[in-house]
Order: C-alpha cells, then sequence, then structure tokens
C-alpha cells in the first residue's frame, strides 16, 4: 500500500521512523506530511487520549514493539472526542496503512468506521475496548466486567473479616460516556449488591476526565457525609477521589477500591484509605496489539482474543509496582 501521509488531524501525530514534523493543532490546520517507503509496513493507532498514564504507557508499549519490530506506526490522540476518533480512521483509510490498532472511546460508534477499513483491506485490532465487529481481527485487553468481579469478591472477603458489622455506605465515581468504565461498573455492583448490608448511595459520573472527576468526588463526598466506601471505574476518577479524600479530611472515614494504579493512588495506599486496586498492564497492551498487527499483514495466525491479566494491588504487593512511576 502507498504510505504517503496526508490529510486532516484534530489530535497528536506520534510517528515512529519518520519525522513527520509538529502535530497538528485543534484549530483543524492540515498536518505535515510523511512518505513512508510502499514495501514497509505501517501501522496507525488512535487512542483515547494521552493525559492518563494508563493511555500513555499503552502508546508507549507499541511504539517499543513496533521500534524493535522495525514497522512505521502513527499515533492519533483523539483527546476524549469520538466524532474526532472516527474521523482519524478514515484519515488512516486515506493514507493506506495496513493495518490500525483501535482504542475506543465509543465502541458502538466505532463500528462503521472499523468495517470501511476493513473493506479498504486494512487489518483491524481493537485494544482494551471492546468493539463488537466482525470487521475487527483481533481484541487486545482484559474482561472488564469479570475483572470487577473479581474485585467485588475481594471487596465482600474484605468487609466480611475487617468490617464484619458495618452498614456499607458505597458511593462510586464512573464516566457514562466509556462503555468499558460502564462493564467494570456493573461488574462490581452485580458482585456486591448480594450482601444485604451494602447500600450502594450515589453515583457520580467523572467523564473519564480528572478535572471532572475531581468535581464529581467532591460532589459525592459533600453530598454523602456518611459515606464509608468508594468504588472508582478508571485512573481520572480514582485520582480524582484521592485528592478529594485529602482535600475533605476524610482520610480515616473512607476506604477506597477501582482500576488503575497512578502516583496518587500508590499515596493512598501507603497512608492506608485506598485499600485495593485493579491493575492492568497497558504497556503489554500495547506491545501485543503492534504484534498481533504485524503476524496478520504477513499472514500469520494470530488468537482473536489476546487476553492480558490483570493484578490486585494491596499494601502487601505494592512494592512490586512502585518502580512503574519512578
Amino acid at each position: 500500500m502507498k504510505k504517503w501521509m496526508s490529510g486532516i488531524f484534530v489530535g497528536l501525530m506520534v510517528p515512529l521512523l519518520v519525522a513527520c514534523g509538529e502535530a497538528e493543532d485543534v484549530s483543524g490546520s492540515s498536518s505535515p506530511e510523511a512518505d513512508f517507503p510502499e514495501d514497509e509496513i505501517t501501522i496507525g493507532m488512535t487512542v483515547i487520549n494521552q493525559e492518563a498514564l494508563f493511555f500513555t504507557d499503552m502508546v508507549k508499549g507499541a511504539q517499543d514493539a513496533a521500534d524493535e519490530l522495525g514497522v512505521n506506526f502513527t499515533v492519533f490522540n483523539a483527546n476524549n472526542d469520538s466524532v474526532g476518533q472516527h474521523n482519524s480512521v478514515e484519515d488512516f483509510i486515506s493514507m493506506g496503512v495496513d493495518a490500525i490498532v483501535v482504542n475506543a472511546i465509543d465502541a458502538k460508534g466505532m463500528e462503521p468506521a472499523v468495517e470501511k477499513a476493513k473493506e479498504a483491506g486494512i487489518y483491524v485490532v481493537s485494544i482494551d475496548s471492546v468493539i463488537e465487529s466482525d470487521a475487527v481481527d483481533v481484541q487486545v485487553g482484559v474482561d472488564n466486567y469479570e475483572s470487577s468481579v473479581e474485585l467485588g469478591e475481594y471487596f465482600n472477603e474484605f468487609l466480611a473479616s475487617e468490617f464484619p458489622d458495618e452498614n456499607v455506605k458505597l458511593g462510586v465515581v464512573g464516566a457514562l460516556n466509556s462503555e468499558i468504565q460502564i462493564n467494570r461498573e456493573d461488574g462490581f455492583k452485580d458482585t456486591v449488591i448480594t450482601d444485604e448490608n451494602i447500600n450502594i448511595i450515589n453515583t457520580v459520573d467523572g467523564e473519564n476526565v480528572q478535572e471532572r472527576a475531581l468535581s464529581a468526588s467532591e460532589n459525592l463526598l459533600t453530598g454523602s457525609p456518611d459515606l464509608n466506601f468508594a468504588f472508582m471505574t478508571g485512573e481520572p476518577a480514582f485520582i480524582g477521589m484521592v485528592s478529594a479524600v485529602r482535600s475533605q479530611q476524610v482520610q480515616d472515614n473512607v476506604k477506597l477500591f477501582g482500576w488503575d494504579l497512578s502516583p496518587q493512588v500508590v499515596e493512598g495506599i501507603d497512608e492506608g484509605f485506598v485499600q485495593a486496586v485493579l491493575q492492568q498492564h497497558p504497556y503489554e497492551f500495547g506491545a501485543e496489539a503492534v504484534k498481533a498487527s504485524k503476524q496478520l499483514i504477513e499472514g500469520e495466525e494470530v488468537e482473536s482474543q489476546i487476553n492480558v491479566p490483570v493484578s490486585i494491588v494491596t499494601k502487601e504487593n505494592v512494592d512490586e509496582y512502585r518502580s512503574l512511576f519512578e
């Protein structure tokens, strides 16, 4: 396929192996062109954002794998804009890439775009989010619902052991614009509500954006002063809640559970108010997605589902993860 890169971009393009000049700003001006030789493999990736550490680690894993494998690689930062992300897939199709790695904001909404990519003869690898379409050749990630079930079971065991007579008032900071995080919320709630002593008193929407998650967390704590447990569905929500707990000085009153480590969450573990965290391995997500893409392009057989296990991080094993944030 011809690898002459040009088009309109709204996010950040970070190519490997071939410099592409400055990235385009949000005004919608054309990005610089980049010439990728016709006989070299080119993989495009569109990612939800590059604010959260989870996504930056995912991109780093993909970049490192592309570098190791000797393939051209370029990234589009959708910056939480589902329309822009849809357009980025169309741009990749016009560029003539060999494969597209899609970390979808709106999995359902991305179906037409990936189906168009498939019609153009481009391989599609869905990473983290699950796109229910035959156009997707490989899905890389975790089972978000079942992983939250696992954390919910840990939560139930923790309560039975440490707070057997506690009247639990649980709050949730979610992201209603993220199908992934809705699945996580459902898995946790479905597991913990089997205990009649657990009352889910409020769920707030952090929109998967750290500043909004902080505001939502503050509102949750202010509106529910007797809250004693909280569950967060992702990194922005968890960071927001850690900050809110500190600002309202309720570290002794609230225990936190949720998804995705960060330096702030590790500090919360050290201070004792963060109890357990489901940690994914996004670097491996990115690396596996690029490896699978290259294998598909070269005609090799690849499993349609590549699962990367999660870990439950507590004060007992947090030291194993500190190096991620150094």
